[in-house]
């Protein structure tokens, strides 16, 4: 799964979920969701993936966000901003 497939559906995902990613320094990275609270998760094939951000914390924030735009991005760039959010900010 990538971020941007997350960003269509984050209003049906729990907000418990924590979001992981293969590679933190490119948002089109693999993620994998879990409601584990590691610093590394694993997924079937072993690859390792980093902690990224909860899903609560990425729905304030792409409300937020949203909302104070006076257009209605595109699904790559809410998580283009997520993603750089998430990495720089949260």
């Amino acid at each position: 799964m990538k971020l941007v497939d997350l960003v269509n559906r984050i209003d049906t995902m729990e907000d418990d979920i924590i979001i992981f990613q293969e590679n933190v320094r490119n948002f089109d990275s693999d993620i994998i969701l879990t409601g584990d609270e590691q610093e590394l998760a694993g997924d079937e094939s072993g690859t390792k993936h980093h902690y990224l951000i909860e899903v609560f914390l990425a729905k304030e924030f792409i409300t937020e966000w949203k909302q104070s735009l006076d257009y209605n991005p595109t699904l790559v760039q809410i998580a283009k901003r997520l993603h750089d959010y998430a990495i720089n900010d949260a």
